[in-house]
């Protein structure tokens, strides 16, 4: 009776986690699926369709169906919204970006020392036109969490000339942090 109970329990476990697993993989598919997408439009400068935006959008939502919270699944959801506003596919931008600021935020909430999350956030606020200590805070965190990826070097390029020649204030308060990449370092 005892090895009978036993059979039936370690049955049970094995099953919950072939679908926890099962879960996940089929999550990391449509995820991929939605990836490919935002990686053909990077090239191209340009979204395809309106259908290939929908299709993108209903793989990331799929993926965040089967495997919630996951970082990569909500910043490439970020990414979809960001693209969809800024092509016309969302019926209000700003909707859009603030969607796409929440699911970035999220993100850092369980990985707040990923430094690309922190760029994506400090460029979003250029998108949305908010020049604020809110932006300073993304681009520090970014610089303080990984100076050297690709993708915050990036945003102290971009985002310090218009900050230097525009919003002086701001720029006086990172202006050691982009000297940092114009020796590069």
């Amino acid at each position: 009776m005892m090895n009978q109970l036993k059979k039936i329990l370690l049955i049970a476990i094995l099953l919950i986690l072939l679908l926890a697993g099962g879960s996940f993989g089929l999550a990391n598919i449509y995820f991929k699926q939605a990836e490919v997408r935002v990686k053909s439009w990077q090239l191209m400068g340009q979204i395809a369709s309106n259908e290939d935006y929908r299709q993108a959008m209903a793989y990331v939502n799929d993926a965040l169906l089967f495997h919630p919270g996951h970082n990569q699944y909500l910043e490439i959801k970020a990414q979809i919204l960001e693209w969809g506003a800024d092509e016309g596919f969302e019926s209000s931008r700003s909707t859009a970006l603030q969607q796409a600021k929440a699911l970035y935020l999220q993100s850092t909430a369980s990985r707040p020392t990923w430094p690309n999350t922190w760029a994506a956030l400090a460029m979003l606020k250029w998108r949305m036109q908010e020049f604020d200590g809110e932006m300073l805070m993304y681009l520090n965190n970014a610089f303080n969490t990984g100076k050297n990826a690709k993708e915050v070097k990036l945003a102290y390029q971009s985002l310090g000339e218009v900050l230097k020649q525009f919003y002086p204030d701001l720029y006086k308060q990172i202006e050691a942090n982009i000297n940092y990449y114009q020796t590069g370092l």
